[in-house]
């Protein structure tokens, strides 16, 4: 008996030791697609100037929580949850390195890190070593997992993901075996989650109750579940006491009710949801539909969870939940290319049963056919996440020009100067909207971040206002004459920007006939008139 007892744990070790290294390399492959961007970017991808903004307000109040950041002039409460943000700024001050570079490497870093938070969760829902590692490498790759994230804003994000995942897998241990240190995990790392990023905070509460409604269901569960809240909520107190005792309620139901803005039609949802695109896979979409094959392959052995999960985030919020489908999906693709893929792609020699990983791999990896799919899975999921990142790159952050056209307005206009930016973005996926009050320290107009927790009913009018100003672009003078007049916001000067080239803008041709506006700045992308007055 010994002696049996000694080779099954030498073969459960084994087996582990190879898990864990396969999983490590799979990080390191995630790590440098996630860096390979940012590295070649002399600042921060996309967003990032409101979180810019409030670390430098927190280091310069001595890390006291300040009633207000002094983003764009525009009074918007400090009441972001400010974890993500004492990390940044600490960092940044002890190991002496400028809050541009943190925020344009840091969230890559800890994107990377939830490559291994997800192979902890992965592990306790499937005992299956097989799906566990195609999961990760799916998970490693998928664009979706961390476009946002390897952004200037992903700083919270990426936090925020990694929290968050790392409490589902509390999460699930506790409602698969309510052991006391999973209870204190959930409570430890549940707060972590809320203090820095609220979405996240949401997709974790949901997930949790999927887990206790899929796993447990009994009052014992139920009883802890509300001990784990009252704890995170206790834990967390420093921050939302401080924000209650400031502003009461406002920034809360103020997010609240900016959330609902991006809302859409539950039948619009639906057809959404069929279409089943939510990867961002710039080619081919080859990993999603992996993972709706998976998730039929799992229904059909009895495998309810992970269907559940990716349809109850997505009918919750068919925006943000994207990103926390990822995780069931990942999974699904595991299920998929063991139960599917390879079953078809092996011969009928290849029917022994291994014994252990290493064996199963070598046999997985023997097969002709088999060994070309792994190999075109991969050079296709690498392409495809190298291409994302390049996008984000090279179209929605912003370049050395634009640097310069910050620069110039920094150092050549009145600072009580206030300008209209028509960038022809989205409200609230508009680098240079939102970087512009940060780097020129001028007040943006038309800028929306940070009203999200603003709680004066004019949120949705301050979206419309800003679409509205991106609208001029095509139009004259007197459109932005009658949107000045008509949300009491007046303005000196006028910048236009276009990925192409700003001269496409009807606008910058009117106003170069203007004689009471003068053209004071152009480069190959930016056109900076001035209004006399």
């Amino acid at each position: 008996m010994k002696n049996i007892n000694l080779s099954e744990s030498t073969a459960w070790k084994n087996n582990e030791s190879v898990l864990v290294a396969t999983v490590l390399f799979i990080s390191f492959i995630g790590l440098v697609i996630r860096l390979i961007a940012p590295l070649e970017a002399s600042f921060p991808l996309n967003d990032g100037g409101l979180f810019y903004a409030m670390i430098v307000d927190l280091q310069e109040s001595h890390y006291a929580l300040p009633p207000f950041t002094t983003y764009n002039a525009a009074d918007i409460p400090f009441a972001y949850p400010p974890l993500a943000f004492y990390i940044t700024g600490l960092l940044s001050d002890f190991l002496q390195i400028t809050l541009i570079d943190l925020l344009r490497i840091l969230p890559a870093l800890v994107s990377a890190l939830t490559i291994p938070a997800f192979y902890i969760l992965a592990r306790e829902i499937t005992s299956s070593k097989i799906q566990i590692i195609f999961g990760v490498l799916a998970f490693a790759l998928l664009p979706r997992d961390f476009n946002w994230l390897i952004m200037g804003g992903g700083i919270t994000r990426s936090f925020g993901l990694l929290f968050a995942i790392l409490t589902m897998a509390s999460a699930y241990r506790l409602y698969t075996g309510y052991k006391t240190r999973h209870l204190l995990a959930c409570i430890l790392l549940g707060a972590l989650t809320i203090l820095t990023h609220p979405e996240a905070s949401v997709h974790t509460a949901i997930t949790a109750l999927i887990f206790y409604l899929w796993k447990d269901r009994s009052l014992k569960g139920f009883l802890l579940s509300i001990g784990i809240a009252a704890g995170i909520l206790a834990l967390t107190a420093p921050w939302w006491g401080v924000v209650i005792s400031r502003y009461g309620l406002d920034p809360f139901l103020a997010i609240s009710s900016a959330s609902q803005q991006d809302r859409i039609n539950p039948l619009v949802g639906l057809l959404i949801f069929f279409r089943f695109m939510f990867t961002d896979e710039p080619l081919l979409p080859i990993l999603s539909i992996l993972g709706l094959i998976g998730i039929f392959a799992g229904l059909a052995r009895k495998q309810s969870l992970l269907p559940a999960w990716i349809l109850l985030l997505h009918l919750f919020d068919p925006r943000g939940g994207t990103l926390y489908m990822m995780i069931p999906l990942a999974l699904s693709i595991g299920i998929a290319i063991e139960y599917v893929i390879l079953p078809a792609l092996r011969s009928k020699e290849d029917s022994g049963s291994p014994k252990n990983l290493k064996q199963e791999l070598e046999q997985i990896l023997s097969g002709k056919v088999t060994r070309y799919f792994i190999l075109f899975l991969l050079s296709y999921s690498l392409l495809s996440a190298y291409i994302a990142t390049q996008k984000i790159k090279n179209e929605i952050s912003l370049q050395p020009m634009d640097l310069e056209a910050f620069a110039w307005v920094r150092e050549n206009t009145p600072i009580e100067s206030e300008f209209l930016l028509i960038t022809n973005q989205q409200p609230l996926r508009d680098a240079w909207s939102e970087w512009f009050p940060v780097l020129t320290d001028r007040r943006s107009q038309a800028t929306v971040f940070g009203y999200e927790w603003v709680n004066d009913g004019n949120f949705n009018n301050r979206i419309a206002a800003y679409r509205f100003l991106q609208s001029c672009s095509y139009k004259d003078l007197s459109c932005l004459e009658n949107w000045s007049n008509k949300n009491f916001l007046p303005f000196e000067y006028i910048y236009l920007w276009d990925r192409n080239s700003s001269e496409r803008y009807p606008l910058s041709a009117q106003l170069k006939l203007n004689s009471n506006i003068k053209l004071v700045f152009e480069n190959e992308k930016t056109m900076i008139f001035r209004k006399d007055q």
